[in-house]
């Protein structure tokens, strides 16, 4: 949502990020900075730097970092704006501005009219579901023990099966266009005229994150050869891998249990509620997206994954941990494997309280891949089994206690069908080591092309963070670079290309608050890195000279030849018997030792 600019800037004037962050935390004073104990990590050791100089903060171990509103963000889980006004507080700023609700610039009179419709379409179909006609609807709904309580909290209701008659409501009794009807994804057109595509359905309206109807998922009442359910498609207002089912009722009520289910649909998320757990959201049957992320990151509490316990429910929720894991979301995953029952036949078949047992069966990602593996999805060859240590090696290697190594050993052993003797071996070799490089040879062979990405990472982030602080950079990237290889340095640079589009220099700091009220993807993972390098400004020159740049840009494009030479040269081994692969190899290395002889 957009807000006033000048009002922001006004209040940021005024801001003291010290005051804000002191206001939550102890602060111990330590040069030029000040130290605080992480509150977005179990943090034992002071790890946070509050920076007055830079007006930033920044964790060096969860790597969390940004301006003094998105902190207030985190802690209290509220909007911008009401981040902004608790800011302008603590620092004992005032505005009449601020005393307002948020300010929404722009009015989208499209998106207006079509709300307004699927709004007066709910209603009309909720009444339907009290008529004569709809009694077949209301006792599929309470066959399936869904109550008056239910029915009214999430809007359920009934399409009459005269289709053209909604229709005719909508645009006669209602007064929306036939356009607007249509652009809804309701309506479609038989023999010249609209017809309600829902007809003779019971309905479960979907919802937008501030709970506005956007669409509808409509399901046949009896057995027949129809579609079992029929779904919004996409239109301007619903898009399903954007929506959460549940999300507008469950992120209130997230913030006072301090967690979330995911679950695989709405009779699910019935059944939660129904037990009196209404901290649930639904995927109905897509995968986790970045704009899923963004809506479960804003919560900031721990996720709890429940999706169905067959094979493709547990390859989803495989899915889903690696997602929640790269984005940095806690999260567990509830112990379902090998079991065929949901959520909802569990409330319905055992009762409240055994679902409540199954709900609260929790277990982490380590012990559910563990399962994963020898339960549902076995490891078949050498290499497979060789990547599956390699993932969990760092993780054994972190454990403390003996007892619970042996287990986590015994399980590997018994997953990869390797002797346990070996594979204490192999994590004892591995802690003998002192570099991670050294760790992973402990594994699979060495992989040039890991040393040739650090090399071009360390000349891109020389760059980007000139970038932060020099115009000059911002255009010399634009003329000789033009991309990043790192996808998290490639994100920012095309906002900092925009923000430097604007302005007539660059502030990290700004640029920081204008990323904050923004919908871009990764946010949390950008503000990472953007702080990092403020951060880490004495590791960086202080200059940005026609020198320097000459210097980053011969780095950049050495090491990105490499890495393509050094594709190619796999690309070529591919498929080759043992003398070929000799052949191409010392092919290779002639020329490699050609062109070394003729740069020296």
């Amino acid at each position: 949502m957009p807000y006033d600019e000048q009002l922001k800037q006004d209040v940021l004037k005024h801001v003291d990020i010290v005051k804000v962050v002191g206001a939550y935390l102890p602060l111990v004073k330590k040069g030029k900075d000040y130290l605080a104990k992480c509150p977005f990590h179990d943090d034992t050791n002071p790890s946070m730097h509050v920076s007055p100089q830079k007006q930033m903060f920044k964790c060096f171990v969860c790597g969390t970092g940004g301006g003094p509103i998105y902190f207030v963000q985190k802690m209290e889980n509220i909007s911008y704006f009401e981040a902004l006004k608790k800011v302008a507080d603590i620092c004992g700023y005032h505005d009449p501005r601020l005393e307002g609700k948020e300010i929404n610039v722009k009015v989208d009179p499209k998106r207006e009219s079509l709300l307004k419709c699927l709004a007066d379409l709910t209603l009309y179909y909720e009444y339907a579901l009290q008529t004569e006609e709809g009694e077949e609807g209301l006792k599929y709904l309470e066959s399936r023990h869904l109550d008056a309580d239910i029915r009214n909290k999430y809007k359920l209701g009934y399409a009459f099966k005269d289709g053209a008659g909604t229709i005719k409501f909508l645009n006669e009794k209602r007064g929306h266009s036939l356009k607007t009807i249509e652009d809804t994804g309701v309506s479609y057109i038989k023999n010249g005229e609209y017809i309600d595509k829902n007809q003779g359905r019971v309905i479960f309206p979907l919802c937008d994150k501030d709970g506005n109807v956007i669409g509808y998922s409509a399901r046949r009442i009896k057995e027949s050869n129809e579609s079992k359910y029929v779904n919004s498609p996409e239109t301007y207002l619903f898009n399903k891998s954007s929506v959460l089912y549940n999300y507008h009722i469950a992120k209130e009520k997230a913030k006072i249990d301090k967690f979330i289910y995911i679950v695989e649909g709405f009779m699910d998320v019935f059944a939660l509620s129904r037990i009196g757990i209404d901290s649930a959201v639904a995927v109905m049957g897509t995968a986790l997206t970045n704009e899923h992320i963004a809506l479960i990151r804003a919560l900031n509490v721990e996720v709890r994954i429940c999706l169905d316990g067959d094979k493709p429910g547990q390859d989803a929720v495989m899915k889903a941990a690696l997602t929640l894991e790269k984005a940095g979301i806690p999260f567990r995953i509830v112990d379902n494997q090998g079991s065929n029952e949901d959520p909802d036949e569990i409330l319905n078949n055992k009762g409240p309280e055994a679902l409540k047992d199954y709900l609260n069966n929790l277990i982490s990602r380590i012990d559910f891949t563990f399962n994963y593996y020898s339960r549902t999805n076995p490891l078949q060859t050498i290499e497979e089994k060789k990547a599956f240590i390699n993932n969990f090696l760092p993780i054994l290697l972190n454990l403390k206690s003996r007892l619970e190594l042996d287990n986590y050993i015994f399980k590997l052993s018994k997953v990869t069908g390797f002797e346990i003797e070996s594979l204490r071996n192999l994590i004892a070799r591995a802690r003998q080591s002192n570099t991670k490089e050294e760790v992973m040879q402990t594994i699979t062979s060495y992989k040039p092309e890991a040393k040739l990405l650090r090399r071009l990472e360390m000349a891109e982030k020389e760059l980007l963070y000139q970038m932060l602080y020099h115009k000059e950079a911002i255009e010399f990237y634009e003329k000789s670079i033009g991309t990043f290889y790192n996808d998290i340095y490639r994100k920012i640079t095309n906002y900092l290309l925009d923000y430097a589009s604007t302005h007539s220099s660059i502030d990290p700091f700004d640029l920081l608050t204008s990323l904050e009220d923004s919908e871009i993807e990764d946010k949390e993972e950008l503000f990472k890195t953007i702080t990092a390098l403020c951060f880490d400004k004495s590791s960086h020159p202080d200059y940005c000279n026609n020198e320097l740049l000459a210097n980053l840009y011969d780095s950049i494009k050495e090491e990105k030849e490499k890495i393509t030479n050094h594709d190619n040269l796999e690309h070529a081994l591919e498929g080759k018997s043992e003398i070929e692969k000799a052949r191409i190899l010392a092919n290779f290395n002639k020329l490699k030792m050609k062109k070394e002889e003729e740069e020296q």
